[in-house]
């Protein structure tokens, strides 16, 4: 039986698959989902059988957010205090995670599903989605750094200004997806994509992904010996050179 109660964990091919499970309040935000997310992450960390990770609602609804009934609690200090903690413990396991997070949105990602959204490496969206950060209409913030930095300073503006939602078009069109699949089909698709970088292997995938991590940080020549460093550290590895001999030999078939 699971140990989470507000999401469901499987593994397969190499795939981690974390999906929220609160049906019942649209897998709105809670203290328990937010420790369930950061429980299942950091249990993955080193766990070789997983080398990508996908993270999804369901097709019918990512997340619809911080949960109100949590929200109204805010006036008690320890709540927000907790609250504070959960955000930042989950925002940011996910923001420096060491293997390649896929989120597969289907339907409404909104405040902070949303931000799970963009805190994730790669987002594939059905057409049913809708996404942005309606908190801002009731005067609160959402995350900006990361939002820009894939949209872009003058979209991330406008969607932080304004608090206005975008549909699935307007989404892929700005960036803030990067594939668009029919409605129905996202989850199959993310894992799709999740089960091609796994054959890469865990350690090939999680070398990758600390390469994206840190490449961003640096002036351009800094990145560029890091990164020819990184790739002269993989080279003579044993399974590097025997996918090599053997991509060679197919050649000669």
């Amino acid at each position: 039986m699971s140990k989470y109660t507000e999401i469901t964990a499987s593994i397969a091919n190499g795939v981690g698959t974390i999906a929220f499970s609160r049906f019942d309040r649209r897998n709105a935000l809670s203290l328990e989902l937010f420790a369930d997310l950061s429980d299942c992450l950091d249990g993955w960390r080193d766990n070789d059988d997983v080398a990508c990770v996908v993270i999804t609602g369901g097709e019918d609804v990512f997340c619809a957010g911080l949960d109100l009934k949590l929200q109204s609690m805010f006036t008690n200090k320890e709540r927000r205090d907790a609250y504070s903690k959960a955000c930042l413990r989950a925002y940011g396991t996910l923001l420096d995670y060491a293997k390649p997070t896929i989120a597969a949105v289907g339907g409404p990602a909104l405040g902070g599903g949303c931000d799970i959204a963009v805190f994730c490496d790669i987002r594939i969206g059905a057409e049913n989605v809708v996404m942005g950060f309606p908190q801002i209409k009731m005067g609160l913030t959402p995350y900006f750094s990361p939002l820009w930095k894939i949209v872009g300073l003058s979209q991330a503006k406008l969607l932080t200004l304004s608090g206005d939602r975008v549909d699935a078009h307007e989404a892929a069109r700005i960036g803030l997806l990067d594939r668009l699949v029919p409605t129905g089909t996202v989850v199959a698709e993310a894992t799709r994509l999740a089960s091609s970088i796994a054959e890469t292997t865990t350690e090939s995938a999680a070398n990758n992904k600390e390469m994206m991590l840190r490449s961003p940080a640096m002036d351009p020549i800094s990145a560029l010996t890091y990164e020819t460093l990184a790739y002269r550290e993989v080279i003579w590895h044993d399974s590097v050179v025997d996918r090599i001999g053997n991509a060679y030999k197919k050649l000669g078939k």
